[in-house]
């Protein structure tokens, strides 16, 4: 089989970042790291904020002792979002924080196995009686693309298609280039992803349920503009699998123990 003068020059490049820069663990920048891609404190701080239960429709943690209500917790907005259901992998702190922006700049296929398995597995946990029919990424616009250099979030779908043996679908694209949602507040948020997406083929998507995928998401506004572009062209239903939810440290923090610790601290 060829291999293409691109995935050469990639490999080149990748191999001489790595003389350049010794590989690290991406959770906390320590050396001390296991085959899998992460040190032994890192890895444990995962499983623990994988563990965190989460409402099914907005995200967000729960206490230790909430269960889950299929209609939302008390944190979910007057409205709630058009995506019937969110899978999470966790809140968005340390190392999963670290984890997700290394995969935006560099290319880290350890780990990037690693956060498809754990997703693809809190799906089928949480989505048993689901049957899928694609799975479709959140596009970034392409000047984004261009400044990383890469698509993380498709990699991300890619690899959980391929778990989940679902077709990754691009029926989604970015129409209109928008400002960071960092720092907006949810009015703000709603109002700048506002007509950012259209879908590209209707009839792909008619009364398909979709698994819609990001890697973070904090009050939802473009995960939710994205299942009402995809609903209003016929997809029939949208869960959003995401790996980490944006919020404040106090929503998680009950649940990590006090010696639940490694190189890196939360900041949120």
């Amino acid at each position: 089989m060829k291999v293409s003068w691109t995935r050469r020059l990639r490999a080149g490049l990748d191999d001489l970042l790595d003389l350049l820069l010794p590989a690290c663990c991406p959770g906390c920048g320590g050396h001390e790291f296991e085959p899998g891609g992460l040190c032994e404190p890192c890895s444990i701080r995962l499983l623990t904020l994988a563990a965190v239960t989460h409402c099914p429709r907005c995200g967000a943690s729960l206490g230790p002792n909430i269960p889950p209500r299929p209609d939302g917790c008390r944190d979910c907005q007057a409205t709630l979002p058009r995506f019937a259901q969110v899978v999470r992998l966790g809140p968005y702190a340390d190392p999963l924080r670290r984890i997700v922006r290394e995969l935006k700049y560099r290319r880290h296929e350890a780990m990037l196995s690693r956060l498809g398995a754990m997703l693809a597995a809190a799906v089928e946990t949480r989505c048993a009686d689901e049957e899928f029919d694609l799975l479709v990424p959140v596009p970034s616009h392409w000047l984004r693309r261009l400044a990383r250099g890469a698509d993380h979030t498709l990699s991300i779908a890619r690899e959980l298609g391929r778990r989940l043996r679902l077709p990754v679908a691009g029926e989604l694209s970015r129409v209109r280039h928008t400002a960071p949602q960092v720092n907006l507040s949810r009015a703000a948020r709603i109002r700048n992803v506002r007509g950012a997406f259209a879908a590209r083929d209707r009839r792909a998507l008619a009364g398909t349920n979709v698994l819609l995928v990001d890697d973070v998401t904090t009050t939802g506004a473009t995960a939710d503009e994205a299942a009402a572009t995809l609903l209003h062209a016929g997809a029939s239903r949208v869960t959003l699998a995401v790996v980490a939810k944006s919020e404040p440290q106090r929503a998680y923090l009950q649940h990590l123990a006090p010696s639940d610790n490694c190189q890196s601290t939360i900041v949120n």
